[in-house]
């Protein structure tokens, strides 16, 4: 993918334990009154670069529009009128003076609107490499997923993620290979209204593969989409990565909710990147639709290691949740039950390492 560039990030392996993935997150490439464009391109010799933006309510408004290099460094800025029921098309570089970079372009308006990211390049042969990738919807998620990565030293392929709202958020991101297998893994510190682009291949250990990549972050919010390139086939396809994050309004009614708890190795001390997750779920916890009513926080362990010392474990990994909703999220005290059940209660035969990750889970189970 031309003019995307990758920062060097070292790979480190985070010992964590892990609970199964979840609940729909919130929708993507639709409209509202705060849109980001992920990656963009100015390149007045090679490329021209147009931000699309439609009034989808007919009532016309005020739009403005930022725009960020990677560093999260201000390159330009503008405000316009939408006509009513009308678009705005203007040439992506004129707010950065024709300058040579790469950024993001953040997008708030008075009304509701869509936008898209529309590239052309000047050479016809490489015609093949045109692209539009819709804005993704403001104000992000705690969590993406990248459905479909290739590692291939044939592609080129990048996940780029972008600070939704200036938080500079640290973000970690893991490689799953088609078989659930943990493939690779990275922490990265975004900067403020920055963003970062990273190759899977080279987070696998060079490895040739396919898979899905789950991004997370630390606190604040992200957006971000995956970029696949082929010289040799002549294409390039660009896709956004929809939020994974569990949601109040989400879970507030399911009577059994499995959320994402990650924490430090053979410990209970819960990973700063769950905090969001448990705070959503407090908040469903305390919804009108839930006042009052009491819940099971179970804790589970996959069978490797000592029965009686995992049955410990799971007790006191409960335990920590409990106190983090009780102390964090306001959730009475005398609502909630601890309790451990060690490896006694599998979702799935402890046969494979990405099945022992499944059954090592915390569950909130309403009374």
């Amino acid at each position: 993918m031309l003019h995307i560039k990758h920062l060097p990030v070292v790979l480190r392996r985070v010992c964590f334990a892990a609970v199964l993935l979840l609940v729909a997150g919130p929708a993507w490439g639709q409209a509202g009154k705060q849109l980001i464009i992920n990656h963009f391109v100015s390149d007045p010799e090679m490329i021209e670069g147009h931000l699309v933006i439609s009034d989808v309510e007919g009532k016309g408004g005020t739009v403005n529009i930022a725009i960020f290099d990677e560093q999260g460094n201000l390159a330009g800025k503008a405000s316009e009128t939408i006509p009513s029921g009308g678009k705005l098309n203007v040439n992506a570089g004129k707010w950065v003076l024709d300058k040579k970079m790469v950024g993001t372009m953040r997008i708030t308006s008075t009304a509701n609107v869509a936008g898209q990211y529309w590239q052309f390049y000047k050479n016809p042969d490489l015609g093949w490499k045109n692209i539009a990738v819709p804005a993704a919807v403001g104000p992000g998620a705690t969590k993406l997923v990248c459905q479909h990565f290739v590692a291939d030293p044939a592609i080129e392929s990048y996940i780029v993620v972008a600070d939704a709202e200036g938080t500079a958020p640290t973000v970690y991101v893991e490689f799953y290979s088609d078989q659930g297998e943990l493939a690779g893994q990275t922490k990265i510190d975004i900067p403020k209204f920055g963003k970062f682009s990273i190759q899977p291949l080279a987070l696998v250990g060079n490895k040739k593969m396919t898979g899905v990549a789950f991004i997370q972050t630390e606190g604040g919010k992200i957006t971000g989409e995956y970029w696949q390139v082929s010289e040799r086939e002549k294409y390039q396809v660009a896709h956004a990565m929809p939020g994974g994050a569990p949601l109040a309004e989400v879970i507030e009614d399911d009577p059994i909710v499995r959320v994402q708890v990650q924490f430090d190795f053979d410990s209970d001390k819960i990973q700063k990147r769950s905090f969001a997750d448990l705070m959503e779920v407090a908040k469903a916890m305390n919804g009108e639709k839930n006042k009052g009513k009491k819940y099971e926080i179970g804790g589970h362990t996959d069978n490797v290691g000592k029965d009686e010392y995992n049955q410990k474990l799971s007790e006191r990994r409960a335990n920590s949740v409990k106190n983090f909703l009780v102390k964090q999220g306001k959730v009475d005290n005398n609502r909630l039950t601890a309790i451990g059940y060690g490896p006694r209660n599998p979702i799935v035969a402890n046969d494979t390492p990405a099945n022992r990750a499944v059954n090592r889970r915390v569950e909130f189970k309403k009374l």
